[in-house]
């Protein structure tokens, strides 16, 4: 192995250290707590609410790009809440746990590397650029936006800076420590190259209704929320990663 492949692996005394406390089931809190919060929403939503209760509370939280044309100070609260509150709603169960499995494989180690914090402030501000790059590439249409998807994308745009170099080695369990790969960088490394290739390819595909069910009208997925919030992980993670781990210099006084 030459020393550029060395570099690149995960920091040993952190792999070692993480072997020895490293949980069966290692999903961090701050994510199970995302997860568990969706589920609660939409159980209440399908089991408790009435569909006059439901649709008061979509108004409140989803996205409505129309909301954004008109007046803001003539209409609900819903402008304010729906470019965060839209993540948290979604359509059927199907929908909810496409979205969780998908976080739970991409974010762990994201929520791992960089801390609940950091990982609170990926979120809200994904959901909210992915919203409303959703909005600007349809043109602020008449739609409702929900599902954590743009967020999911983030977290998946994030992790092509670090981890997914290691996709499909023993490494990868440990690829938190990972080092951060710069914007080009990354694109260098084949595993990254290909997995963005394919992820592409599957949001071209949905445009052409790949994916949607036959038999329901109206149904749709937002793709552009998936890009936005694709660019804004894989673009933006230096904003939102943990400075990197510098050893002191050894003290060269006599």
């Amino acid at each position: 192995m030459n020393s550029d492949e060395q570099e690149q692996q995960p920091d040993q005394a952190d792999m070692i250290e993480a072997r020895r406390r490293e949980p069966i089931f290692n999903i961090p809190g701050v994510l199970m707590a995302f997860v568990l919060l969706m589920a609660a929403i939409h159980f209440v939503r399908t089991y408790y609410l009435t569909p006059e209760t439901d649709d008061k509370l979509l108004m409140l939280m989803a996205f409505l790009p129309q909301r954004y044309v008109h007046p803001l100070g003539e209409q609900s609260l819903g402008w304010l809440f729906g470019p965060v509150g839209y993540s948290l709603l979604h359509g059927g169960w199907l929908h909810l746990v496409f979205n969780c499995l998908w976080l739970i494989a991409f974010a762990s180690s994201l929520a791992l590397r960089i801390g609940t914090m950091r990982f609170i402030l990926l979120w809200v501000t994904s959901a909210i650029a992915s919203a409303f790059f959703h909005a600007f590439v349809t043109g602020f249409a008449e739609s409702v936006l929900i599902g954590a998807s743009g967020v999911v994308s983030a977290t998946v745009g994030a992790a092509c800076r670090f981890s997914l170099q290691f996709s499909g080695t023993p490494a990868m369990r440990y690829a938190q420590y990972a080092p951060r790969l710069g914007i080009f960088e990354a694109l260098t490394h084949r595993s990254i190259l290909i997995f963005i290739l394919m992820w592409a390819l599957s949001n071209l595909l949905v445009v052409y209704g790949a994916g949607v069910p036959a038999d329901a009208a109206g149904y749709n997925i937002a793709w552009q929320a998936h890009v936005g919030g694709f660019l804004f992980g894989y673009l933006l993670f230096d904003l939102f990663d943990r400075p990197p781990h510098i050893n002191p210099e050894p003290d060269q006084r006599a």
